[in-house]
């Protein structure tokens, strides 16, 4: 297991995982609107050079996206560039989300991934990666319109896309963050689902109990994500859960705490390091 953080793949980054003690970084492809994967394009041959002197590795590549909100046909030569891209970085999975088309069930929406994924899975398998979903359900809390990013949010809507669309190379980048405040028993889910966890992001989140009797779970305010170790997950049970169902991937910090932004940003990476790395160092290889 080598241990990652996600960042944007630069000169930067690299140096910057090296210098803390990282094995390397899940590398952001960005959102299918804006140019991460053409500036990934373009220094390719750099990248992969500075990678090497630097012994780490792209441990996967993230294609954050709407593929509802395109056509089929051009969903799926953006997930074939991110497959080139991960495969010349010598990584094996690409992340995403599913996309969802809000003004419709989630019945009317399995057709239309399916349209999506059926192709991108199985040109994820000629390319030799796989597809993992995080399991974020969009900006589902504020009492504002509801804003579904992905239709990967849980355990019973995994079982519906799998279904749909049962191809192997489509699977899920754990994170039990997002799973806890659903209520949703997080060792549970990789028990039932272990074979197609393709990934994992460490990502922890503590809970203010006295805003959330007064707001309810729609409101804001009431949960927040934080560095590994600084919440309510027992890191050493999460890896003793994935050691028993046989997790045999990579892990990777996605850094969302506030309280850790800006000049405290390394900060809160090493504080992730230090909570994580006995852990990995400890898991069979």
């Amino acid at each position: 297991m080598k241990l990652a953080f996600l960042a944007p793949l630069t000169l930067q980054t690299i140096q910057t995982a090296k210098r803390l003690g990282y094995d390397g970084l899940e590398a952001s492809g960005g959102w299918m609107e804006n140019h991460l994967l053409g500036d990934l394009e373009q220094n390719l041959p750099a990248l992969r050079d500075a990678l090497a002197e630097n012994g780490l590795s792209v441990t996967a590549m993230t294609l954050f996206c709407n593929p509802m909100a395109v056509s089929a046909e051009e969903a799926l030569n953006h997930f074939e560039r991110a497959a080139h891209l991960a495969r010349a970085l010598g990584a094996e999975v690409i992340s995403t989300f599913t996309g969802r088309e809000n003004a419709l069930t989630v019945d009317e929406n399995l057709p239309l991934f399916a349209a999506r994924f059926g192709p991108i899975a199985q040109m994820a398998a000629d390319h030799g990666v796989r597809i993992a979903f995080e399991p974020w359900p969009g900006q589902v809390n504020g009492y504002g319109p509801y804003r579904w990013a992905n239709l990967a949010a849980t355990p019973y809507l995994w079982e519906r896309l799998f279904d749909a669309v049962p191809h192997p190379a489509l699977g899920l980048e754990y994170d039990a963050s997002h799973l806890i405040w659903q209520g949703i028993d997080h060792l549970q889910a990789i028990r039932e689902f272990a074979p197609r966890i393709y990934h994992v992001h460490a990502k922890d989140i503590v809970f203010d109990k006295a805003r959330l009797k007064r707001v309810g779970v729609h409101g804001e305010g009431w949960w927040r994500f934080v560095i590994p170790g600084l919440g309510v997950i027992n890191w050493s049970e999460l890896f003793d859960t994935l050691r028993e169902a046989g997790y045999r991937g990579h892990i990777a910090v996605e850094h969302e705490d506030s309280q850790y932004q800006g000049d405290r940003w390394n900060e809160g990476l090493l504080i992730a390091l230090k909570t994580l790395r006995p852990l990995v160092e400890s898991f069979p290889s």
